[in-house]
């Protein structure tokens, strides 16, 4: 079956490169394959992606050795079981904010024993073509990779109950979430939301688990084009 290059990366106390898109677009991901990322990540919570879209995706990214992950827009267990039968090898769950919740998205992300996912032979275990259901089952477990986003007041407060869950492998922020939260809507750098998150990531450590800037980071397509453009266009006007 597919392997996660982020699986591998942290086997190896390593850092995977990954490039996130918010936008389905088979073209864009078909030239990324070729600049040797790790992995490619799609924003589904906020971008506009359906399954066929994320099948795609993950059918290019597949072509090129690039993991597929994506941001969900919610961890109900049929929402992350159809991204994962898309082919999707890594999942982070938005908006975790207790045990409970932290939970059932590691339950949805694997099978039994670990989890509850349900079993089923589409794409994502590669039609049942190539290996019988214990051994799939065994490895999809072991190569799956979950994130969890902190982003209200309730989940900096329970992060010590989040993090006694098995499952999880990295732990991450959704600052303007959080901002609004903490009662500072749109102002993700007030020194509020920041001490919340330094005390995120100190309890984080401090349990020896990982936050996602220990094991990931990406170049996200929105954020990196608006400077590219005002380069180019200042580099047109100076030459004209």
């Amino acid at each position: 079956m597919r392997k996660s290059n982020i699986r591998a990366k942290i086997t190896a106390g390593e850092k995977a490169i990954g490039f996130g898109i918010t936008f389905p677009s088979v073209e864009m991901f078909d030239i990324v394959g070729h600049l040797d990322f790790d992995y490619a990540h799609l924003d589904a919570e906020h971008g506009v992606f359906d399954f066929g879209d994320v099948e795609d995706m993950c059918r290019v990214a597949d072509m090129h050795n690039m993991t597929c992950t994506a941001r969900i827009p919610n961890i109900d267990t049929s929402t992350i079981l159809r991204f994962l039968d898309r082919g999707i090898m890594g999942i982070l769950a938005p908006h975790i904010s207790n045990r409970d919740e932290a939970e059932q998205a590691a339950k949805a992300c694997r099978y039994g024993p670990e989890g509850e996912r349900s079993f089923g032979t589409g794409r994502g275990r590669d039609y049942g073509l190539r290996k019988s259901p214990a051994e799939y089952m065994a490895e999809f477990n072991h190569e799956m990779v979950l994130g969890v986003q902190i982003e209200t007041a309730e989940g900096v407060e329970k992060i010590d109950e989040i993090l006694e869950v098995d499952g999880i492998d990295y732990i991450t922020f959704g600052p303007a979430d959080l901002a609004q939260s903490l009662g500072h809507p749109g102002d993700a750098g007030h020194a509020d939301v920041q001490a919340a998150m330094d005390s995120v990531r100190k309890r984080v450590h401090g349990a020896g688990r990982q936050m996602s800037d220990d094991i990931v980071d990406a170049m996200n397509f929105v954020m990196w084009m608006p400077p590219l453009l005002e380069q180019w266009l200042e580099n047109a006007k100076s030459q004209g």
